[in-house]
């Protein structure tokens, strides 16, 4: 009778530690699976963005270059051949901007990617909306919230157009492939202010983000996440392909003052975009 409690007894233990296991990889599988997806919605989204990037030479952009060098999150405003929230009568043109929002005092949107999809008129179809905008009237100067990290678009909330595209994406950042010199640059060596990008002296631009999924998430406060990613260094030009997650991922290793169990689920990705010459 003993020698068989026993042996139930080992039976039970093995069983036990089996279902453990099993759940705890099941549990790890849905973790990476839910970062997995968030990442490949958001390159999704902005690959169909930058491939209809209008590319001209008498309009603005707002991207990072030596007079506005984004530390910490970038930001990323331009022209879109693709759709957006309309006024009135649509053009086939939108706004497109990119940012991390940085307002602790929006627990919605604080630490969250958002993208703003802002539809324009065609020049003429409406007195009271702002069609597409040529130089020396620049995109930023027009919708400064393309500028900003928390500032909208507007201040009724239903007429917005930015919304959350990266609910667990709280690190963004990106850097180009030069065109000239076939180098990966901060910004092109041309690029002095935003009156001098042009956006043909990049072949390419590199997005690279971090994301956290939605469980360990909930193990770390809002400031926590903040500082999280502001201990993700920017990308620097001495760096080379793959270099900027190595560094990240010696950075995160390197956190001892936050939890573990969530630290160890941050997942970096990180994909180039071609510019093609139109």
């Amino acid at each position: 009778m003993l020698v068989a409690i026993s042996v139930l007894t080992l039976l039970v233990l093995l069983v036990t530690q089996l279902v453990r296991s099993a759940a705890s990889t099941t549990t790890l599988g849905h973790k990476r699976n839910d970062a997995d997806s968030q990442a490949r919605s958001l390159f999704e989204r902005l690959a169909l963005d930058l491939a209809q990037l209008v590319k001209r030479s008498d309009v603005s952009y707002y991207l990072k270059n030596a007079g506005t060098p984004m530390p910490g999150n970038d930001l990323a405003g331009f022209y879109s051949a693709v759709p957006g929230y309309y006024p009135t009568t649509p053009s086939p043109v939108s706004v497109v901007a990119y940012r991390v929002n940085s307002d602790s005092s929006n627990p919605v949107a604080h630490n969250c990617l958002e993208r703003m999809g802002k539809g324009l008129d065609w020049n003429g179809a409406s007195a009271a909306s702002v069609p597409v905008l040529f130089l020396p009237l620049t995109l930023h100067e027009t919708w400064p919230s393309v500028t900003s990290s928390s500032a909208y678009d507007d201040p009724d909330p239903a007429k917005r157009t930015y919304e959350i595209i990266g609910p667990q994406v709280f690190r963004f950042e990106y850097y180009y492939l030069e065109k000239t010199t076939g180098a990966l640059v901060t910004y092109p060596g041309a690029w002095t202010s935003l009156s001098t990008v042009e956006i043909g002296d990049a072949s390419a631009i590199m997005v690279a983000i971090a994301v956290i999924d939605s469980k360990s998430k909930a193990l770390l406060s809002n400031s926590q996440i903040t500082t999280l990613g502001e201990s993700l260094p920017d990308y620097g030009s001495d760096l080379g392909p793959g270099q900027l997650l190595a560094r990240w991922q010696s950075a995160l290793d390197g956190i001892t003052n936050m939890p573990r169990a969530a630290i160890s689920h941050v997942r970096l990705y990180e994909r180039s975009f071609p510019i093609s010459d139109q």
